[in-house]
């Protein structure tokens, strides 16, 4: 039986993360009226204002503020702004929406085990790998 769960476990992770049920009702919403632009196949540097028109798992709208000089990550909603150390966070996952591929659905790691990942909607493609970047603390070399 531990096999078969196994399996099962297995199956949940070939499947892309845009599909299961938990991103899917947050996805068919569509992108946010107010949704940043995005550039395909291009890098960019994090923007100096706060990245905005994204949603966070219930789909509410949610906004990304990176406070290098505190080496913050502010998370903020229209309830509450939560302030976390990059330290704090483990890890940074990422995955093109399908059938929008030059947006990213993105989960940062607040805790021990996947139930913490905070989830956000509609990334821009341009800044996935600059916020990986600036939160897992790359060296940059200019």
């Amino acid at each position: 039986e531990a096999t078969q769960q196994e399996v099962k476990a297995e199956e949940n992770k070939k499947e892309p993360l845009c599909r299961q049920k938990q991103h899917r009702k947050v996805l068919d919403k569509g992108k946010p009226d107010d949704v940043m632009p995005s550039v395909k196949g291009v890098q960019e540097r994090l923007p100096t204002v706060p990245l905005s028109g994204m949603y966070n798992k219930s789909g509410g709208k949610v906004r990304l503020t990176f406070k290098l000089e505190q080496d913050q990550l502010w998370i903020g909603t229209k309830e509450r702004t939560e302030k976390l150390p990059m330290g704090s966070i483990k890890n940074v996952v990422s995955e093109p929406i399908e059938g929008h591929e030059d947006y990213h659905m993105m989960a940062f790691q607040l805790g021990p085990t996947e139930a913490s990942y905070y989830w956000v909607y509609w990334v821009p493609t341009q800044y996935v790998d600059a916020i990986k970047d600036t939160v897992l603390g790359k060296w940059q070399y200019f």
